[in-house]
């Protein structure tokens, strides 16, 4: 009972982190951070990395990495809005959704099948699938998908977050699959030896992150108003360094919680948010964001050591008391 109390400290560090995080920039922007206006920004900012956050968090569970979710969702939304331009936007809702789960599919195929490390096959991905995007752009202006515009509403982006943060969770947390998920990154072979299809399980967590990245490809290119070189341009550092700053380690398994991924996306954006109501250059910024996340990354392991090492002392104590009864 004891190390049960221990284990829900270390598991709301990250919370520590985001209030003081919040705090300090309440106090440096002079209050400007709690204004409704800046409130509401932020919770708008906050949804793609939740989103593609939701979708990597059953890659990164396994132990695996998918730094190609800005690049899917720029070149899937790209190319269905391109498509569906003479046929309505409501088409390129879905043929966005189907294209970026086959690449998802492409991606999961490639690092089961050739056993291809994730970081590399999904770093391909990312330069071929920006290449792509500024070839499109050079022929084409590819303007927003007309008529699905109630996409980038504030409300409508609110109640997608909460539904799709509703479904992953009951889904990660409380389903056979999120629970092999995170067995295969605590131990992958233990796992194999009782007659889990680890490689099915693996092909689709990186559907599920396909999926996601098009659900945030086909909604950023309506809030943008269309296509850009720079469309979801450097979604997929923010996504990692949400699950990073959330405590999540890079070894994933049970580390891995739903309610770490949103926190940190929170705090990701909170930082860009307050530096930039400070009027801190982007140059500096970058550096600053580059320096906390080192620091809170050194925290999370730090704490993480801490508590294994009480784990394996009441381990050791537990079976010393059941030899001498």
């Amino acid at each position: 009972m004891k190390n049960q109390k221990k284990v829900q400290l270390l598991d709301i560090v990250p919370i520590f982190i985001l209030v003081i995080i919040f705090a300090f920039f309440a106090i440096a922007s002079k209050g400007t951070t709690l204004s409704a206006y800046n409130l509401q920004l932020i919770c708008t900012q906050v949804v793609p990395v939740i989103i593609g956050s939701l979708g990597c968090i059953f890659v990164i569970s396994l132990g695996g990495t998918d730094i190609s979710i800005g690049a899917n969702a720029a070149m899937c939304s790209t190319v269905a809005t391109l498509a569906t331009a003479g046929i309505g936007g409501w088409a390129a809702i879905p043929l966005t959704l189907v294209l970026s789960t086959a690449l998802g599919a492409l991606i999961g195929f490639i690092v089961t099948k050739f056993r291809v490390a994730s970081f590399m096959t999904t770093l391909a991905v990312l330069i071929a699938g920006r290449g792509f995007l500024n070839f499109l752009l050079q022929n084409n202006n590819i303007g927003a998908p007309k008529g699905i515009q109630f996409l980038t509403t504030f409300w409508f982006t609110v109640l997608l977050l909460v539904i799709l943060i509703a479904v992953v969770w009951y889904i990660f947390e409380y389903t056979k699959f999120g629970f092999y998920c995170k067995c295969i990154g605590e131990n992958e072979r233990t796992v194999r030896s009782v007659g889990i299809n680890v490689n099915r399980i693996r092909l689709i967590c990186f559907m599920i992150a396909g999926l996601a990245a098009g659900i945030v490809g086909i909604v950023q290119i309506c809030r943008v108003g269309g296509s850009t070189n720079t469309l979801c341009n450097m979604l997929e550092m923010r996504v990692q360094m949400a699950i990073f700053l959330g405590g999540i380690l890079t070894t994933g398994g049970f580390t891995a919680k739903i309610y770490k991924l949103i926190i940190g996306s929170f705090t990701i954006v909170i930082i860009e948010n307050g530096l930039t109501l400070c009027k801190v250059s982007s140059a500096l910024s970058e550096a600053i964001e580059g320096i906390l996340l080192v620091v809170i990354l050194i925290i999370t392991v730090y704490c993480s050591r801490i508590a294994m090492k009480r784990d394996l002392a009441m381990a050791a104590q537990a079976d010393q008391e059941s030899v001498e009864a």
